[in-house]
């Protein structure tokens, strides 16, 4: 007779071999893992070298990571904000890249200048949202003598656009923070 035929009496039953064996395979297999964990290292940094600046606010908003303009746009017209409330301070030199991630069907197209009063180390012109960073520009400046750079914003309104709202979501990455 074949061993995984036989059977087992548990009680006043009879089990197969062959399911006792299973049942024994199945609970070890399903029992073995392992779990792994892992610590992160998160030094806090005082502030990033590259923030936004305001200081026509009082108190100055001094140190901000996220900041918000207010435009009103128009069909088929361009909207200039030659100094916007915001500046880019930077206090040690990085490379910047900015793109324009987000922007809503009212709008035709955006373009951003910073410019230092010296040198104007970035423009462009976006008429389509985009994931691409594009190219870096070199920020300067230092801690005793941080370097401000005034941001000259155009925002075209799409033809046929209505009363409403809409929205444009501008990222810059700072590398060598």
């Amino acid at each position: 007779m074949n061993r995984l035929r036989k059977r087992v009496r548990i009680g006043k039953y009879a089990v197969p071999i062959l399911l006792l064996a299973t049942l024994a395979i199945g609970t070890v297999a399903a029992a073995a893992y392992v779990v792994l964990t892992f610590t992160m290292t998160l030094p806090i940094a005082e502030h990033p070298r590259v923030y936004f600046y305001n200081e026509s606010l009082t108190p100055p908003a001094d140190e901000a990571n996220t900041m918000g303009i207010t435009m009103n746009i128009f069909p088929d017209i361009t909207t200039i904000d030659e100094d916007a409330p915001w500046d880019i301070r930077s206090t040690e030199t990085a490379d910047i890249f900015i793109r324009v991630s987000a922007m809503g069907a009212e709008v035709a197209s955006v373009y951003i200048k910073a410019d230092n009063g010296v040198d104007t180390p970035f423009e462009a012109t976006w008429l389509t949202a985009t994931t691409d960073w594009g190219t870096g520009y070199e920020t300067t400046g230092t801690d005793i003598s941080p370097t401000d750079y005034d941001l000259w914003i155009e925002v075209k309104g799409a033809t046929g656009i209505t009363t409403g709202s809409a929205s444009v979501t501008v990222d810059i990455k700072v590398e060598s923070p």
